[in-house]
């Protein structure tokens, strides 16, 4: 059984976007904006940037918004892409 990575901390990188950082030190990116484009029923507050910017980290390592719309942390590890850190000079 392959361990599922946890998320510890995120922030909110624009269009979109979130920069996540994983239990085991990865920097991972996350693009929701296909969002925009889904039927997300009750949940489609979401879609509003202002809205999807409220996002937090709960107790179980889902990303969740305050409406209970949350994605499970193995499911955001999955989908995320590696994180490309370039220094500034």
């Amino acid at each position: 059984m392959e361990e599922i990575r946890m998320p510890v901390n995120a922030i909110y990188s624009g269009n979109y976007k979130i920069l996540i950082e994983f239990d085991n030190g990865e920097l991972k990116i996350a693009d929701f904006k296909h969002w925009l484009d889904e039927d997300l029923k009750s949940f489609s507050d979401v879609k509003d940037e202002d809205y999807f910017k409220k996002f937090y980290i709960d107790e179980f390592g889902a990303l969740t918004w305050p409406n209970g719309y949350d994605v499970a942390p193995d499911y955001l590890y999955d989908v995320s892409k590696p994180a490309v850190i370039q220094a500034v000079s």
